[in-house]
């Protein structure tokens, strides 16, 4: 079977998008353990080998849906701030800011992969997929604190970047703005401030 591995067509790429939607739509609603082929094609409403035209297996399906929510989700907006940020403090701020708002609208899925990730090989891919991504945002922002002379001891860049990627965490987000009722931007400023004074020059 010939592989569509760039949609030409207006037809193929509403193909595509649909069989995307439909996989977060059921990673967000059901989790992605065991998440078929066959549910991704009912829900999007198109054939099995519509499917396999265009991935060729569940965790390129479950890459790929990752790729597709960060576009609708302008992640490349959200993070434009971190990235022009005019120095390292600016961009810590603006990181937390991200991290509040973006990562609370992916949350679902993300904590539904994560549960999926230890008996689905699928969704085990996706999460160090995911995570390698991460953690390389982190440590990015940790050599920006470290190359403007702002990075404390005894921190280093990778250990500051392990410290960061934790952060990321959104079971913390979750515990902290549903649990406890702090708003997106409450979250956001607490955790500048505990960043800033644990890993930076005051």
């Amino acid at each position: 079977m010939d592989r569509i591995d760039e949609p030409r067509t207006a037809r193929s790429r509403r193909t595509r998008a649909a069989i995307l939607d439909a996989t977060w739509s059921l990673v967000e609603d059901r989790g992605a353990e065991g998440l078929s082929m066959e549910e991704v094609a009912e829900v999007a409403d198109v054939s099995r080998r519509a499917i396999y035209l265009h991935f060729s297996s569940r965790a390129e399906l479950l890459v790929a849906m990752v790729a597709h929510v960060d576009e609708r989700m302008d992640l490349e907006g959200s993070l434009r701030p971190v990235l022009e940020a005019p120095d390292a403090e600016a961009a810590l701020r603006a990181w937390t800011s991200h991290l509040a708002g973006y990562h609370r609208r992916i949350q679902k899925a993300v904590q539904a992969v994560d549960r999926a990730r230890r008996t689905d090989e699928a969704a085990a891919e996706l999460w160090t997929h995911a995570m390698g991504a991460w953690h390389r945002g982190c440590r990015d922002l940790a050599d920006r604190l470290a190359r403007e002379e702002r990075l404390a001891e005894p921190w280093t860049v990778e250990t500051a970047a392990d410290l960061l990627w934790a952060f990321m965490s959104v079971d913390l987000l979750e515990d902290l703005i549903e649990d406890r009722g702090w708003s997106e931007e409450a979250y956001a400023e607490r955790l500048f401030v505990v960043l800033s004074r644990a890993l930076t020059f005051l």
